[in-house]
């Protein structure tokens, strides 16, 4: 480089202030149109990369790198831009009060006139309202959910019947079938009837299709295993409930030995038809899985006892 080539150099690149005040264009125009800033990191904006523009902003404010006078004009234009709970739960948060349009949310009545996905969702929120952060439970009071309200609120009763072939059990259609959706109801059934075992597929608790949840639970749990070989994230949770909750054999086998548990155990005769089933483990106890030996024997019935004769009524 010669001193003719100094005196002539130009800078190629934007500078940084004035590539911020582009994306903070598009951000301001998109916010316009929208009302919010909760943009993916994939979406763009009038051919602008405004999502991923974002994104960076949202790094380097969380890593304390983004200046403050940036920071503050980004909150000018939407306070959650950059939300402690992620940006998911935000985007979902908007897309349901697209869909509500001020309308009154009745959540006693598991709030009606809603697609099934954004009922699902503030079902979910109502779940775990005591859990949220103070400036999610704000923005649900923004959308007319309060506390009270959050604790009133209860799945519709519609249904509607399976789309496969001969499956004709019905399933809810506004009910949250994630983890965080059913566990607390989930923990109160096995506090009230110690365990998850008499939870049969109709099985409601507090208005709650609990053995709906369960039974999409049990196909999660057993396609992530298949998957991936590994234990599924959340059978500790359901676990903790119920060791039993989905055993490696058939859940009916479990409903008929949860329901004998108790008599058995309270020196009650079991009915006609609990007896035969008694026999039939007896029978079969040879190619038993060796932990349905275990609670077999846990009610004292062993394939040489007699158990089964004493449980006759006289």
């Amino acid at each position: 480089m010669t001193a003719a080539d100094a005196r002539t150099a130009r800078p190629r690149r934007v500078t940084q202030q004035a590539s911020f005040e582009t994306g903070l264009d598009h951000a301001r125009s998109y916010a316009a149109q929208h009302g919010h800033l909760a943009v993916p990191r994939s979406e763009s904006h009038d051919s602008y990369q405004l999502g991923s523009w974002l994104a960076d902003k949202r790094k380097r404010a969380t890593y304390g790198r983004l200046p403050r006078n940036r920071a503050d004009a980004l909150n000018a234009i939407d306070p959650w831009w950059n939300p402690p709970w992620g940006l998911p739960w935000q985007a979902a948060y908007h897309a349901v009060k697209a869909e509500n349009r001020s309308r009154t949310l009745n959540a006693a009545a598991g709030f009606p006139g809603l697609p099934p996905d954004a009922t699902r969702w503030l079902l979910t929120q109502c779940i775990n309202y005591d859990d949220l952060h103070s400036g999610q439970r704000q923005l649900l009071t923004h959308l007319g959910i309060t506390s009270k309200d959050a604790h009133a609120a209860r799945p519709q009763q519609e249904t509607r019947r399976r789309p496969r072939a001969g499956a004709s059990r019905p399933r809810p259609t506004t009910v949250s079938s994630s983890i965080d959706g059913g566990l607390p109801y989930a923990r109160s059934y096995a506090h009230t009837h110690d365990g998850l075992g008499t939870a049969h597929y109709d099985t409601e608790h507090n208005g709650f299709p609990l053995g709906w949840w369960l039974y999409e639970q049990r196909k999660r749990a057993n396609a992530h295993v298949r998957r991936t070989g590994q234990p599924w994230p959340h059978e500790h949770a359901l676990a903790a409930l119920d060791p039993w909750w989905n055993p490696p054999w058939r859940i009916s086998w479990q409903h008929t030995y949860t329901a004998l548990r108790s008599p058995l155990t309270e020196d009650q005769h079991p009915s006609t038809s609990q007896r035969r089933w008694l026999t039939t483990q007896q029978t079969n106890w040879h190619i038993l899985h060796p932990d349905q030996r275990t609670l077999l024997t846990a009610i004292s019935l062993n394939p040489t006892n007699e158990r089964l004769s004493a449980t006759h009524p006289k």
